[in-house]
């Protein structure tokens, strides 16, 4: 059974940058930059072409975060009393670990299955990202392990989702799988908690995120007697919630912070970890 911490993933707050890293977060930036200027020579030749000038128009962001749903594929495994189980196997009432050492019983499994057929091609949103082996640490999570990217983990105390965490090595988007059904399914307890996914600190299915969500709300409703609605009442999460904002513009400020952190560090608790990570798995491939 591996050391359960209430803090989660112990990732240094304090590292050195260097200069592997400054050189990844440059290149990062300019691919950004890159993609900015095509868009806009883009829109100006479009507009010419139309006879239009550049008007001022309010642009939209795309919102890809999975409707919201934060869950772990099916075969995952969640630590019991007992051992290791699949989470599909798990049971209102059975008695899960707590990363804070705390036996607590299961109210809820929420479930969720996407199918395709074979002609057409899953869309990134619903994608599992794949966290590999040892990604957090040498034996976290001690299989590979896939969640949705808005599934959050308990590092240096924050709750971090792991679309944030995507480094594209040791931790990925997956672009395709030739499966037509994805499993998707999230443990509720009495209260939001933090739970062991294949060893590594995952978070429970909060409890004002809506049930409607899921295929299976009608046995929600059949067993608390509750009338659904898009949100139930706010419940406060396990630890602080740190997610990156969304967009370009703060993607490349971001890089900017990195790339001049070994002459002046002002990068933020989440991209100090976001760089650990990174620096780990460049380590890791290299040995």
């Amino acid at each position: 059974m591996p050391d359960l911490n209430a803090k989660g993933i112990e990732v240094s707050s304090r590292s050195t940058p260097d200069l592997a890293t400054s050189r990844r977060h440059f290149m990062s930036a300019t691919t950004i930059l890159g993609a900015v200027l095509t868009a806009v020579i883009s829109s100006s030749t479009r507009a010419l072409a139309n006879g239009k000038g550049h008007g001022h128009g309010h642009g939209h962001r795309r919102n890809d975060g999975g409707g919201g749903v934060q869950c772990l594929l099916k075969g995952t495994q969640i630590l019991t009393p007992q051992g290791e189980r699949s989470v599909e196997d798990l049971r209102i009432g059975e008695l899960i670990l707590t990363v804070s050492s705390e036996s607590k019983p299961i109210k809820w499994i929420g479930r969720t299955r996407l199918e395709r057929d074979g002609q057409t091609s899953w869309k990134d949103a619903v994608l599992p990202v794949k966290i590999a082996r040892g990604a957090f640490d040498d034996d976290v999570p001690h299989s590979d392990l896939y969640v949705s990217e808005g599934h959050f983990f308990l590092i240096n105390g924050l709750l971090i989702p792991a679309g944030d965490l995507i480094n594209g090595s040791s931790i990925t988007r997956l672009k395709s799988t030739n499966s037509d059904v994805l499993e998707y399914l999230n443990i509720e307890l009495d209260s939001h908690d933090v739970i062991l996914a294949n060893g590594s600190p995952a978070e429970t299915l909060p409890g004002d995120v809506s049930h409607l969500e899921y295929d299976n709300f009608d046995e929600y409703v059949a067993l608390y007697g509750t009338t659904l609605t898009p949100l139930a009442p706010y419940e406060a999460p396990y630890a602080p919630i740190v997610m990156s904002r969304r967009g370009r513009r703060h993607a490349l400020r971001s890089h900017l912070r990195g790339m001049w952190a070994p002459i002046r560090d002002r990068r933020q608790p989440l991209e100090i970890i976001q760089d650990e990570l990174a620096r780990r798995a460049y380590r890791r491939s290299a040995a």
